[in-house]
């Protein structure tokens, strides 16, 4: 897989924005998802808030619901 998706992103408390990131490499052990529809969670509220330091461009809203894009060489069943 190569290009770019979109992403939630961490930007400073308070503010998060849509962003173009690269589509990560897929390993052996891989099975990527393409995203259809995802959601923040608890955790990234706090994230939001700054509650919980994280580096400016975190990727967030890791509740993802999707269909498997691809498999790596070593996913089997």
């Amino acid at each position: 897989m190569s290009g770019t998706m979109m992403a939630a992103v961490f930007v400073e408390p308070n503010r998060i924005v849509l962003d173009e990131k690269p589509i990560p490499d897929v390993g052996p052990r891989d099975a990527p998802i393409r995203i259809t529809t995802t959601t923040i969670c608890g955790t990234d509220v706090h994230i939001l808030k700054g509650e919980y330091p994280v580096a400016r461009g975190l990727t967030i809203a890791h509740q993802p619901v999707g269909v498997i894009a691809k498999l790596g060489s070593a996913v089997h069943g």
